[in-house]
């Protein structure tokens, strides 16, 4: 007896298997005038991973990308790097020979010296000038006692009022000469402040310029890989000018708009692949290690970023990806995509039974309808109409027909 499978009433009408018989002395055969067994090779239906995914594109973006621009303008005496060389932070990039910067640095140390030497000019006035007025106060200290005891005596009439209106007038003028003399020492010391300002700003103008001097040499800021190389030893380049980049790709991220839908199923951690869009290939494996707290309210999407290491550097920095995010895994039957045919909408595959009803037993080939999900990879998902263990053939596919005998290849 042929093992029993329900199939289509549509199917049915138009399919039918043909007679066979077979012979004792050679291979079966069909009946006289019958198509002899079709060669075709058979495969188990076997469990495997199901994959629940959805799948973006997007643009890798390197975690640290810098461009070098020199801080100060001059001519490039050597350059110390290749494109593709990869650095570490502080390397030596390029040599600058700048514009007249030691010069620069030659005048501002010499208006340092210039500044100390009026200090020091200004210092000895101030000097001076406490000298003097040390000298005034004691003049006017003694012109003092000196009026003090005249008016004594033109009290007690041994001296005449003329002497007494002397000894006034010298007071007057001693305390006169006294006050030029405060005035003098505050000039002074004024001019002691202004100078040591003024060797405080030659000496900051000096560290500036030694300063710009340290720019001549432009080093890497981060780690990375060397990118083109935009100028060559003996050009001019300018303040800000682009020379060279360097980019930090050990890890790359995905930028992926997912709908808001999805908002329950996103988590950290969430495992997505990297494949490349020409070669259908799986590239790497990431995470999801950013999920944004906003909705796009335009769009209805929520930005999450992916994470990629790049042990083998198979990625770059803008290079165009499809990026499959695994929402759920579970196991399930697969039947390959070569062993699919469709018959008005609907889904069949030839299975490999024993017709029992001739003399001899043959091979021949049940197309079964079948109940198919998502497509996994080279295959598809079976809902319905398989179990494991099932042979199926995968070759030959429209050349067959329900109830045909066959010729099973592993």
């Amino acid at each position: 007896m042929v093992k029993k499978r329900s199939t289509s009433l549509l199917l049915s009408l138009f399919l039918a298997a043909p007679p066979l018989t077979t012979g004792c002395s050679r291979a079966p055969q069909a009946e006289a005038g019958g198509p002899p067994p079709l060669p075709v090779k058979v495969q188990a239906v076997e469990s495997g991973t199901i994959q629940e995914s959805s799948e973006f594109v997007g643009t890798l973006e390197a975690q640290e990308r810098v461009e070098l621009k020199p801080e100060i303008q001059g001519r490039i005496e050597q350059i110390e790097v290749a494109a593709g060389d990869r650095v570490q932070a502080g390397t030596p990039i390029l040599l600058l020979r700048p514009d007249q910067t030691q010069a620069q640095l030659e005048n501002a140390r010499a208006r340092t010296s210039a500044t100390r030497a009026a200090r020091t000019t200004a210092a000895a006035q101030l000097q001076a000038r406490e000298a003097d007025r040390a000298r005034l106060a004691a003049e006017v200290e003694l012109q003092r006692t000196e009026f003090n005891r005249t008016s004594q005596l033109v009290a007690e009439g041994a001296f005449s009022q003329q002497q007494q209106d002397i000894a006034q007038k010298n007071l007057d003028t001693a305390i006169a000469s006294l006050q030029a003399a405060e005035d003098q020492v505050a000039a002074a010391q004024a001019a002691v402040a202004e100078a040591e300002a003024n060797i405080q700003a030659a000496a900051a103008e000096v560290a500036s310029v030694q300063e710009t001097l340290g720019f001549k040499q432009v080093t890497a800021p981060i780690a990375g890989i060397v990118g083109d190389v935009l100028v060559k030893a003996g050009d001019y380049v300018s303040i800000g000018q682009t020379v060279t980049n360097i980019t930090q790709n050990d890890f790359l991220d995905l930028r992926i708009s997912v709908p808001s839908t999805r908002t329950n199923q996103l988590r950290p951690g969430l495992p997505v692949e990297l494949i490349d869009p020409n070669t259908e290939e799986t590239l790497t494996t990431g995470s999801v290690d950013f999920i944004s707290p906003q909705v796009n309210t335009a769009a209805q999407t929520i930005l999450i970023k992916a994470r990629f290491p790049n042990q083998n550097d198979r990625l770059r920095d803008g290079q165009f990806v499809r990026g499959k995010i695994i929402w759920e895994t579970k196991p399930g039957l697969l039947v390959p995509t070569v062993a699919v045919s469709r018959i008005g909408g609907q889904s069949f595959v030839f299975v490999s039974e024993t017709d029992d009803s001739q003399e001899q037993s043959q091979p021949i080939a049940r197309q079964v309808p079948v109940e198919l999900g998502n497509i996994q990879g080279p295959n598809y998902e079976v809902l319905s109409g398989l179990e494991s263990g099932d042979q199926i053939a995968v070759s030959n596919i429209l050349k067959l027909r329900d109830g045909a005998p066959i010729q099973p290849e592993s």
